[in-house]
């Protein structure tokens, strides 16, 4: 190894520390690497550092280490160590609003097809359509709804739906509605989980309803460059989201408690009701300002859409999640 190089970590992944040990976020490919508490100090230091002064300073047992690191390629040596700068942590939104969720049941009476054109106009991206088991709405007013969403900023629709209309989604359907990403059947007899060629997720599950409450588990974290970024200023689950139920109430995620008025009011405006501090308040708690979240290395990609409740100046969710068996390090 050459001593006249200098070692830096790759701009691209990001050390975090927690209570429950340390990990390296890479950005790029989206990877999670756990390492130990010393382990986790010592890149802190080492980068940005000259070999040789790196070798003086933790003796040649360091080499290893460094071996380590610069195979995970979470390292690299270079002659010009400030010619990297950081990654630019600046977030920019192309769009105002990102994902909604639309409840529709036998107690709807407010119009989903002047809904989304609404969403449209604040550039939803993602929209969630939850049809509840005892929905009387028709065939013809889900097409209905579909065609409202044909020229809309929509990338990508999530369906929830009794296993009765079934029928709805043929091959001509789904050929003519490509912004469906997944279909979820309520009331199956089965449960099962398949792609269809379309690349159209097709769940089937029992439940005659959804359980909104979540389970937190570590399948489900994700993250991406732009996400990790996010997840450091805004709740990456509420940021940009808004939800209505079948009652027509508004509410930063479906099951939440506090919501932000009624679509029976005919004086309630979807966006001034979204454009407001009052149901933007909770996008920018992000995970490092929540109670025990803040303290946890996974907290730059946990996705809850969990609630959150305010006391003695501190936030806190209301469904925490259970504390996260320590892994394995892959370094010491």
């Amino acid at each position: 190894m050459d001593k006249n190089k200098y070692l830096r970590v790759y701009t691209d992944c990001y050390l975090v520390d927690g209570d429950n040990g340390s990990l390296i976020y890479d950005l790029s490919r989206k990877k999670l690497l756990s390492i130990s508490q010393t382990a986790y100090n010592i890149l802190k230091e080492i980068d940005g550092k000259s070999i040789d002064s790196i070798i003086s300073k933790f003796g040649n047992e360091i080499i290893k280490i460094i071996d380590y690191f610069l195979m995970e390629e979470v390292c690299f040596l270079t002659d010009s160590p400030t010619s990297f700068p950081k990654i630019s942590e600046d977030i920019y939104f192309e769009n105002e609003c990102y994902s909604a969720i639309l409840g529709i049941g036998t107690s709807t009476n407010y119009d989903y097809i002047k809904v989304i054109n609404e969403l449209n106009q604040l550039g939803c991206q993602m929209l969630m359509l939850s049809f509840k088991s005892d929905s009387d709405i028709t065939s013809e007013e889900i097409l209905n709804i579909f065609k409202a969403t044909t020229n809309s900023f929509l990338r990508c629709i999530d369906v929830v739906i009794p296993s009765s209309f079934e029928n709805i989604f043929s091959k001509d359907f789904l050929n003519q509605n490509i912004r469906i990403c997944s279909i979820t059947y309520l009331g199956s007899e089965q449960f099962k989980t398949e792609e269809n060629k379309f690349h159209v997720l097709i769940k089937r599950i029992k439940d005659e309803e959804l359980n909104w409450t979540e389970k937190i588990v570590r399948a489900n974290f994700t993250f991406s460059l732009k996400s990790f970024m996010e997840s450091k200023k805004y709740n990456i689950a509420l940021n940009r989201k808004i939800c209505i139920d079948e009652f027509g109430f508004i509410r930063n995620y479906i099951n939440h408690q506090e919501h932000f008025g009624n679509l029976s009011d005919t004086s309630t405006s979807i966006s001034q009701v979204f454009r407001s501090p009052e149901f933007q308040k909770k996008w920018k708690v992000s995970n490092d300002l929540i109670e025990k979240c803040k303290s946890c290395k996974f907290r730059y990609c946990c996705f809850s859409n969990t609630d959150l409740h305010y006391s003695n100046e501190k936030w806190y969710k209301v469904n925490s999640c259970q504390d996260f068996e320590s892994v394995k390090e892959n370094a010491n």
